[in-house]
């Protein structure tokens, strides 16, 4: 049995807004070497939010990004 990376522990906690069967936008970012800073420019457009009041959704949001982030860093 195959074992499931942080990586893919991760995918399954983001949006199902995403999850159509096919190949992810994330997993396109993270094959092309642009994950990194896709992740840290969605961190700061969540975080400049904000300044209007404090979202869960959003906090939720900077939270995963910088997860997904962290795992990146590790491999």
């Amino acid at each position: 049995m195959r074992e499931i990376t942080e990586w893919e522990e991760l995918k399954k906690q983001g949006s199902p807004w995403y999850k159509t069967g096919g190949v992810e936008p994330i997993d396109l970012y993270l094959a092309g070497g642009m994950l990194p800073a896709f992740a840290l420019c969605s961190i700061i457009k969540y975080a400049f939010r904000q300044r209007n009041g404090l979202k869960e959704s959003d906090l939720d949001k900077i939270i995963d990004y910088a997860q997904k982030l962290k795992s990146t860093l590790k491999a």
